[in-house]
């Protein structure tokens, strides 16, 4: 799931992303997020830290205190640097911290399919025929 209010970067990440084989939804805020997660358990949720209607941070501390949403592995994806939000190392259910400045797409994709296990390169083909 990725959870991105700005449409033109979220368009830019489905677009990638999903051309690549990751199966992806998108919300745009903390509401519809934690909905989401409430309803189904994705695999992997990217977001951003600053959201419309929440904190990012918030979200990510509701969701370590619960169970079941806290076992989903969280990557922020943020114009804030790392640096300025060290809280995320001690946050059980943070993985990575990116600066959206320096995500290049094809990689994060690579990463995102390794870290679920999915096929990447040529084998998408393959199984997509």
């Amino acid at each position: 799931m990725l959870i991105e209010d700005d449409p033109d970067a979220a368009q830019l990440y489905l677009l990638q992303l999903r051309r690549d084989g990751i199966p992806l939804e998108h919300v745009r805020t903390g509401q519809d997020a934690d909905a989401f997660v409430s309803e189904r358990v994705p695999a992997l949720i990217l977001t951003d830290l600053k959201l419309p209607d929440i904190d990012g941070r918030e979200l990510i501390e509701r969701w370590a205190a619960n169970p079941v949403a806290g076992a989903i592995p969280i990557w922020i994806i943020s114009n804030a640097t790392p640096e300025d939000h060290l809280w995320w190392h001690a946050a059980p259910n943070v993985q990575r911290y990116f600066l959206k400045s320096r995500v290049v797409l094809s990689r994060l994709s690579l990463e995102i399919r390794a870290t679920l296990g999915l096929p990447y390169g040529e084998r998408i083909s393959r199984i997509a025929s």
